[in-house]
């Protein structure tokens, strides 16, 4: 199926035609999905090497890819480039950070990407907040997950008290499993 989509990428420039930049994020979407991350980068320096523009979804797809595979400093240098080209991170980049560093217990960076997120005016949400907690769970790091939401609690004014319970449920069901 991958090999078809590049083959009609290919086909469309041959008939002379520049693909749309929905083409090239879905092609993108395809491969991140499919754990391919470095085929997603290829089809972004295609985009950007045919004089195309990249915009957040495209480095968001990107950068997805290889979080998710664990590739984190390759994720980074994505970021750096996005950044250096103009492009702002939103919510959607920063909790992909974040899913990447605390599904391997990199909780050090995690707190960094909020500091970071935080500095840069844009405020962590619920699912922030589940992902995190998720994390330390995982790693079985119960407390840690309870000082994460007590800290919620002191900082974020803006974090409802239902939020705040499904977080506290979330701890207490990992515990019980």
């Amino acid at each position: 199926m991958y090999e078809r989509a590049h083959e009609m990428l290919h086909f469309i420039r041959e008939c002379g035609l520049q693909p749309d930049l929905v083409t090239y994020n879905s092609l993108m979407d395809m491969y991140a999905r499919a754990g391919e991350c470095w085929k997603a980068q290829e089809v972004l320096n295609g985009l950007v090497e045919g004089g195309g523009r990249p915009d957040l979804v495209s480095y968001n797809t990107v950068i997805k890819g290889f979080c998710r595979q664990g590739l984190m400093q390759e994720a980074m240098r994505t970021f750096t480039e996005m950044t250096n080209k103009g492009i702002r991170p939103c919510i959607v980049t920063y909790n992909t950070f974040i899913a990447g560093f605390s599904g391997r217990g990199f909780f050090q960076e995690v707190d960094e990407v909020i500091s970071y997120m935080i500095q840069h005016n844009c405020r962590p949400n619920e699912l922030t907040y589940n992902t995190v907690v998720d994390g330390y769970c995982k790693a079985k790091r119960y407390k840690d997950a309870m000082d994460f939401v007590s800290t919620i609690k002191e900082k974020d004014t803006t974090c409802s008290e239902q939020a705040l319970q499904r977080l506290v449920y979330r701890v207490r069901e990992n515990m019980e499993s």
